[in-house]
């Protein structure tokens, strides 16, 4: 069963990812004086690039079959709403509710762990054809989309 070793290293590479965005955090908040919810935004995109080379290297094994720029376009639309998701439950959680940072940072960090695993699992590093395809395959595209996509993902070598 692949999934529970994949879980391992996807828990390593978190605390990795996590351990580089609360040191970026620390230092900027703590030692340079940062306001804490910049230092979390500098912080997330920090621990956002580390997650996303780490993961694909070793948690997910670089799916040949999926080109670095798909998994990365991929990626960003998850960082995107991970970090939507991060800003405002750290919003809420310091300036609504009035907890301290460090507290709120790390309640902000593990509501969004699980969510990330099963995005990436299922959809970043996965071997399934993007949305577009996918509407084009089903005779849902919207117009046009159907005349600028191949039916069959493209391969290096292979004329486009």
């Amino acid at each position: 069963m692949k999934a529970v070793p994949r879980f391992g290293r996807y828990v390593s590479v978190a605390l990795l990812a996590a351990g580089g965005d609360w040191l970026v955090f620390a230092l900027l908040t703590s030692i340079a004086g940062v306001a804490p919810l910049i230092g979390l935004m500098t912080a997330r995109v920090a621990g956002g690039l580390l997650s996303f080379l780490s993961n694909r290297y070793w948690t997910w094994g670089a799916n040949r079959r999926i080109a670095l720029s798909q998994q990365g376009r991929r990626f960003l639309l998850l960082y995107a709403f991970s970090y939507v998701l991060s800003v405002a439950l750290f919003r809420l959680l310091t300036a609504v509710l009035l907890l301290p940072p460090y507290p709120s940072k790390l309640a902000t960090d593990l509501g969004c762990f699980v969510i990330n695993f099963l995005v990436m699992n299922f959809y970043v590093f996965h071997a399934r054809v993007g949305l577009a395809r996918l509407f084009v395959r089903l005779g849902r595209a919207p117009s046009g989309a159907a005349e600028t996509l191949p039916t069959h993902p493209w391969r290096p070598g292979e004329e486009r």
